[in-house]
């Protein structure tokens, strides 16, 4: 009853709706036409770059895209946006009025949306579709149908987002396993791996010969980027500490220009470790029945690689310390770790890994960290008692999230959490997935932190739906 176009609205009826829904109906108004062609962005119902026909009316409503709707019982009313780009998003509402209403891009009918509800919701998802790089024009418009159960055949238009055109990049980092150079020193005990590490100098090139090396290895060296320091092997070279209530197989600390490439980590409380160190690459391991987190970044590491990695059976120990890869430290340990500052682990990458069956979360940037990328990876699965708050759970600063896919999700698929001042900025963009659970694909912590979720994101099977937030271009 409150969507039907109201010319005189009395002051009594104005206040009587406000108190009762929370929203101004203003009198009806006809928006500016054009034809404009609309590149990458978000087009309010308010905006000019939408050609109207017919009458509408506009509807003040705090939970709306742009603060406002415009709504019209006419079905011959219309509402179209001619655009490039790469996908088109219709905002709208569904409510106990609305009506059954016809999606048409380029000149055909792809959809058939019905918007009744049994009481009013914003910020709903009306349509949404990838339609390819070029020049596209949709139209929404009243089909004259209705539920059975609606009272009218109400229209109504939130918002167009038009989806950007994006180019996949190459993020790969120097240091995968085919790069390896010939040895300096080749190793086939503990012994002679401890060694071996311990006389590391820039230039040096360690490579591990099949078999199992048993123990804690540490590295503590500082390489060049002309003279970078290898410890490389294949997948039949197996660092472990022989149990995974006990020890860390691999740590690299206060080091710089190293790459680490190949073989496997397997059996141990922790797996790799690097600590305040930069510019190391972590590439082509299998890591795998780990009692805790498979491969952590922390202690001020900054500017280095998580990359090609294979890590499965994480938290075997304890499901909620768990992580596959895990970036920072949590602030309750900063006191103890990064002397009571914030572990600032900035600039680090997360790319192309495949991570399965995790106790905790697949990749974990916590607060204090800053300007990452965690991209084109491969998540699935997790441990029986995982409480997972998706398969990336971000709470620190201008992360970008891109490209990744997943598949059976706990609760949420991807998540930006809070902490005090960080949880800003981060971009959620082309992630998919099926997260088969009942949380949402994207779920962001506090909406007023300025996180970006794209519409391209495609998340199938979460219960919530696609986001908590409005998407964005």
């Amino acid at each position: 009853m409150f969507d039907r176009p109201i010319t005189r609205p009395s002051a009594f009826l104005l206040a009587f709706l406000v108190a009762l829904t929370g929203v101004l109906i203003s009198t009806p108004a006809t928006p500016a036409q054009a034809a404009t062609v609309s590149s990458a962005g978000t087009y309010e119902d308010s905006s000019p770059n939408i050609t109207y026909t017919g009458s509408w009316s506009r509807l003040s409503s705090s939970g709306s895209s742009g603060g406002s709707i415009r709504h019209t019982s006419s079905t011959t009313a219309s509402a179209t946006l001619t655009f490039t780009g790469a996908s088109i998003t219709w905002y709208t509402w569904n409510s106990p009025t609305a009506g059954i209403v016809n999606v048409i891009v380029d000149g055909k009918t792809v959809a058939t949306v019905d918007n009744y509800a049994p009481s009013s919701t914003t910020g709903i998802v009306g349509y949404q579709a990838d339609v390819g790089p070029g020049t596209h024009t949709i139209k929404i418009v009243g089909s004259g149908q209705k539920n059975a159960k609606s009272s009218s055949r109400i229209t109504h238009m939130d918002s167009f987002v038009v989806g950007a055109v994006r180019s996949v990049p190459n993020l790969d980092t120097p240091g995968r396993i085919g790069e390896c150079p010939d040895a300096t020193t080749t190793v086939s005990t503990a012994a002679e791996l401890t060694d071996a590490l311990g006389s590391a100098q820039p230039g040096s090139v360690i490579r591990l010969n099949d078999g199992v090396y048993t123990g804690e290895f540490t590295l503590q060296v500082v390489g060049t980027a002309a003279q970078p320091v290898w410890l490389c092997g294949g997948r039949g070279a197996v660092l472990q500490t022989g149990s995974v209530n006990t020890g860390l197989a691999l740590r690299v600390h206060f080091s710089a220009h190293v790459h680490v490439a190949g073989f496997s980590v397997t059996t141990s409380l922790q797996g790799v470790m690097v600590k305040n160190s930069r510019d190391v690459t972590v590439s082509d391991l299998a890591v795998s029945n780990i009692g805790y987190e498979g491969i952590h970044l922390y202690a001020q590491t900054t500017d280095s690689a998580v990359q090609y990695n294979t890590i499965s059976r994480t938290g075997v120990r304890d499901v909620a310390y768990g992580e596959g890869v895990y970036i920072g430290t949590s602030q309750r340990r900063w006191s103890e770790v990064t002397a009571g500052l914030p572990d600032k682990s900035d600039r680090n990458k997360i790319i192309m890994n495949t991570i399965s069956d995790t106790g905790a979360e697949h990749i974990e940037a916590k607060e204090g960290t800053t300007g990452g990328i965690i991209g084109g990876n491969t998540l699935s699965g997790s441990l029986p008692g995982s409480r997972s708050l998706g398969w990336v759970l971000v709470t620190g600063n201008a992360w970008t999230i891109a490209y990744n896919d997943g598949s059976d999700a706990v609760e949420h698929a991807y998540s930006s959490m809070v902490w005090s001042n960080w949880g800003y900025d981060n971009e959620f963009f082309a992630n998919t997935g099926t997260a088969n659970s009942s949380g949402y694909g994207v779920w962001v912590h506090d909406k007023n932190r300025r996180v970006k979720v794209a519409c391209d994101n495609d998340i199938t099977s979460s219960g919530s739906g696609l986001t908590n937030v409005f998407c964005s271009p």
